[in-house]
């Protein structure tokens, strides 16, 4: 485990210097990495829908099914009506409506992505509603598929996140299990790599560069 981490890593810090700091111009755009996430997203979105639609309408009777079963079983129940055994966590709730929400704006990647790579300002009347109908629908079936995990598998026998892999494997359909982890594996790549590019970016032109320039003479005296 420690191994892979440290060759994670490396070939991440590599990337960084090949890719992430190539000019040291703070609007650089990359319109052929942008057209990448597009594409990325798109496989990520349709990967989802199709096992969401497997898992609703191939192993049970639709959405509908999966709730009127999971109200069945006391465990699960009780995760549909969250206030009835124990007081609602309001204020941990709204503090993670709240960070998820800023980190749409802060995050480096979604910084990225909305203003340094954006080449016409057009396109945001496009994104008002393309992004939200597009997490609306990235996150249709994600009850379902949890729901229908844990009356497939039972609660605490498999880990949740490996529902999306797990359940096409385990009803024969090894091809919509490899479209899920290309979409997985697809949406992973495109953060990281938006990721290390803005942030090396950032780091190169805002705290790097300056550095540098600052003491211009200094470097000069110690190279001769």
């Amino acid at each position: 485990m420690g191994d892979s981490t440290l060759y994670l890593a490396l070939t991440l810090a590599g990337f960084t210097m090949v890719f992430g700091t190539r000019h040291l111009d703070a609007t650089e755009r990359h319109e052929g990495l942008v057209a990448a996430i597009a594409f990325e997203s798109v496989v990520k979105l349709l990967a989802f829908l199709a096992v969401g639609l497997f898992v609703s309408y191939g192993l049970f009777e639709g959405v509908g099914d999966i709730f009127s079963r999971a109200q069945a079983v006391p465990v699960l129940a009780s995760l549909l009506h969250p206030g009835s055994g124990a007081p609602f966590a309001w204020g941990q709730w709204l503090a993670l409506m709240l960070l998820s929400m800023l980190s749409v704006i802060f995050l480096p990647r979604q910084f990225q992505v909305m203003v340094v790579e954006n080449v016409d300002e057009q396109h945001l009347r496009r994104a008002v509603w393309v992004f939200p109908l597009y997490l609306l629908l990235i996150n249709l079936f994600v009850l379902p598929i949890a729901l229908g995990g844990l009356l497939i598998f039972g609660a605490g026998r498999m880990d949740p996140e490996a529902f999306v892999l797990s359940l096409p494997l385990a009803h024969g359909q090894p091809v919509l299990a490899l479209l899920a982890f290309i979409g997985g594996l697809s949406a992973a790549t495109g953060m990281v790599i938006v990721e290390t590019i803005a942030v090396a970016s950032m780091v190169c032109n805002d705290l790097v560069m300056p550095l540098l320039l600052q003491n211009a003479p200094l470097w000069r005296e110690c190279w001769g």
